[in-house]
């Protein structure tokens, strides 16, 4: 008697079981390199993706991150229904029908330049006669679009920020746009840039100031996404995980 009672009770209780049973939640995002910080080489893929995936893990969720080219990152966050957003973004590049999450990170954006040859300018105007550097799909800073839409400024498109700075190094370019914490990041990470560390400085003169972060899709799963990231995401504690990771993995770097 007892027996058929717990194997009634069982055969109805197992389905409640397995429906609590559930997966953690799931965010999506498709990231573009962005020297140590995101990098699909490294542990956990750098040390911004794995102070992110260490704050999920920690309120019970899961982040997972896939890597694209820059010029492929929003098309396909907004093409692949996937995903839930892309990363990293500004206020001032996010596509439309995309929303920006908490602030990850602020950093100035500027120009990377010789040491023996800093440039001096007062307007946007100045470094037309300057050819500069810039990875393929960049965004450049909204107040440098009419010049380069007019033909005004001489861009030279390259791979990676990498190779545009040694190009830069060597004398081949005379500037480089590029993110001042990146610029600081791959100086002290580059193996290929080791060489010229006391060659190349950031200018002086900012372009702009930026706050990035997650840009998510403006649908009902993207805004689920976005709400979950901003209750999981803490600066602090960010920039503390940041921190380890590069201390941790300091040796990859050597």
């Amino acid at each position: 008697m007892w027996l058929r009672l717990s194997v009634l009770f069982f055969s109805v209780l197992c389905p409640c079981v397995a429906a609590f049973a559930v997966s953690p939640q799931k965010t999506h995002l498709i990231a573009f390199e962005f020297g140590p910080y995101i990098n699909k080489n490294l542990p956990e893929g750098g040390a911004v993706i794995a102070g992110l995936k260490e704050m999920y893990r920690k309120n019970g969720q899961e982040l997972v991150v896939t890597f694209a080219p820059v010029i492929r990152t929003k098309k396909h966050a907004a093409e692949n229904n996937k995903f839930d957003g892309y990363f990293p973004a500004t206020a001032e590049n996010i596509q439309k029908n995309f929303t920006l999450s908490s602030i990850v990170h602020s950093s100035s954006w500027g120009l990377a330049e010789r040491t023996d040859n800093p440039v001096r300018w007062n307007k946007f105007e100045d470094l037309g006669k300057y050819k500069i550097g810039n990875v393929i799909g960049y965004d450049l800073a909204a107040v440098l679009i009419p010049l380069n839409a007019a033909g005004k400024l001489k861009i030279e498109d390259g791979p990676t920020d990498e190779l545009n700075l040694v190009k830069l190094a060597n004398g081949r370019l005379d500037l480089v746009f590029i993110d001042e914490g990146l610029f600081d990041g791959l100086l002290q990470t580059s193996k290929q840039l080791q060489p010229f560390k006391t060659k190349l400085q950031f200018n002086a003169k900012p372009i702009e100031h930026y706050d990035y972060g997650v840009a998510f899709k403006d649908t009902d799963r993207g805004r689920k996404a976005l709400n979950s990231f901003n209750g999981v995401f803490d600066s602090k504690e960010f920039a503390i995980s940041v921190g380890t990771y590069l201390k941790k993995n300091k040796k990859l770097f050597e």
